[in-house]
């Protein structure tokens, strides 16, 4: 049996290993396993003091994607699944024991046990707290397992930890221990810092989640809202840069205009499903552990929350696959719908630039079921509710989330394009990149024609903030990187970018702006 903990030495060396594979990031092949995007994150980073554990479930070859309530073992549970299969690949149960996973190609599995599905079926339903999570992993060293993967886990004490598992060894990251996780938090992708450091993937996407986390946690936003609207909705380049929404370029000379490669995404083409799992409080239920849930492509999915503590909804568990993945598989056909490489996402379908777009639907029907949830919990955390009012409320948030979807995919159904070129008449003020954003963030406008052009901050009281440029512009896309850092006056909050264009027409457009501090 072998147990390590994690040592300063392994995280030293395994940023020189990232940096050399960087270089070579772009002609490593794509493999149709699973690969995933996780994190792990202690209360102490988080605003409430809850812990939270995430994942972005990447897998091409089983799309479909259901939410289950298992009963079957001594601690009933919430599971996400294939349809129709019996692996779990997240999921929390009734003691308020979570887990999820990535998949770690540079470690070692054995030729017999559990596997990486297998395994965290087995863990929820047997483990009610991390430290009997551990205890099977001790039991299973001397068997053996068939696993090769990073697993984020959390339980109802507060603890928060992540740990890398090969076939007979497992090495244990304590979220809370500021020699393994200073921030507070532990991103994984496809490898482990105690694999072979050759075989990993997924270190473009492991790079722009530890910039987004970063964030959010120096803007104290670390919490399962910004995880979900931002970072699982993410799209980034092979030098994990973001790429906004929409993208008024062409990605390499031939595709399509506005159209982003996913490939090296956190939101990629082959993501099917996505969780934040939120821990509780001390002197909580743990039956409020809440499961935030988007079953299907994150970009064309909403958020629902679950709890472990009865049968899932209609909605989420079809007889055969589940209505709520079937509508975002709709939509996200809608979305991938470059013939030539199913890589590609039509990003003006997701936000047109005018107003226009799938999201100004379905994150206003997500913003509403977090804040009509948020109210809930506050009151069940004071009460305990009966199961009975939880799973009620559970089914009438999926049922909305599929009616929203269902008007979603008509719009977007309805998209056409009018030209392969930007959709503009005189200019476009894009909105800036990323929003909510810490210090610095990425502006742009495009010119349909020379004009003259006032570019400005102004705060909510309306007060100018920053004039970021006064002067004539030539016709096409210009951009500027905005570091509110630099005045140490500005407060977190509110900000509103100004675009004037004193052209043929004099003219007037206004972006909200979010900043974190």
């Amino acid at each position: 049996m072998k147990i390590y903990l994690a040592g300063n030495l392994r995280i030293i060396g395994f940023f020189v290993v990232l940096f050399c594979l960087s270089l070579f990031s772009p002609l490593m092949a794509d493999d149709d396993i699973e690969e995933c995007t996780i994190g792990v994150a202690a209360g102490s980073a988080t605003p409430d003091g809850r812990p939270l554990i995430w994942k972005t479930r990447d897998n091409s070859s089983s799309p479909d994607v259901e939410l289950v309530y298992n009963t079957s073992y001594d601690r009933e549970f919430l599971e996400l699944v294939d349809a129709g299969k019996t692996y779990a690949w997240m999921g929390v149960n009734l003691d308020g024991f979570a887990i999820l996973n990535s998949l770690a190609s540079d470690l070692q599995a054995g030729s017999s046990g559990f596997s990486n599905g297998s395994l965290m079926r087995e863990a929820l339903g047997v483990c009610g707290t991390i430290d009997e999570f551990q205890a099977l992993l001790d039991e299973t060293n001397v068997s053996g397992r068939k696993t090769h993967g990073n697993f984020a886990v959390l339980d109802s004490s507060g603890a928060a930890a992540l740990y890398e598992i090969d076939g007979d060894s497992y090495w244990k990251f304590d979220a809370a221990d500021i020699m393994t996780a200073p921030q507070g938090f532990i991103i994984r992708t496809n490898f482990a810092l105690n694999g072979d450091g050759s075989s990993g993937s997924g270190y473009q996407r492991y790079q722009r989640s530890m910039d987004l986390i970063s964030a959010f946690h120096s803007g104290d936003s670390l919490n399962y809202r910004s995880i979900l609207r931002y970072q699982m909705r993410d799209f980034s380049d092979y030098d994990s840069n973001p790429v906004p929404v929409p993208f008024p370029d062409e990605w390499v000379s031939g595709r399509p205009y506005g159209y982003i490669y996913t490939d090296v995404s956190i939101c990629r083409y082959k993501s099917i499903g996505a969780t934040v799992i939120q821990g509780i409080l001390s002197g909580e239920s743990s039956g409020l552990s809440t499961m935030w849930t988007m079953l299907g492509q994150p970009a064309a999915a909403i958020t629902v929350p679950y709890w472990p503590v009865g049968p899932t909804p209609p909605s989420a568990n079809g007889s055969q696959t589940a209505p709520l993945c079937d509508k975002a598989l709709q939509i996200k056909a809608k979305l991938f719908d470059y013939a030539d490489n199913s890589r590609y996402i039509d990003s003006y379908k997701l936000l047109d630039g005018t107003g226009g777009g799938l999201w100004t639907t379905t994150f206003p029907a997500e913003d509403s079921l977090f804040q009509r949830t948020e109210k809930k919990l506050e009151q069940w955390r004071q009460k305990k509710p009966l199961s009975s009012e939880i799973l009620a409320w559970e089914s009438e948030a999926a049922n909305y989330a599929l009616g929203k979807l269902d008007s979603a995919y008509k719009i977007i159904t309805g998209f056409a394009r009018k030209t392969e070129t930007h959709p503009v008449n005189d200019f476009v003020l894009m909105q800036n990149y990323p929003n909510p954003f810490n210090m610095q963030t990425r502006i742009g406008f495009t010119l349909a024609k020379p004009a003259f052009v006032h570019l400005t901050v102004y705060d909510v009281a309306g007060r100018k903030v920053d004039m970021l440029t006064s002067g004539r512009y030539a016709a096409g896309e210009h951009h500027f990187l905005w570091n509110a850092g630099r005045d140490r006056s500005l407060s977190g909050g509110i900000y509103f970018l100004r675009l004037f264009v004193d052209g043929e027409q004099k003219s007037v457009s206004v972006k909200r702006m979010l900043l974190l501090k």
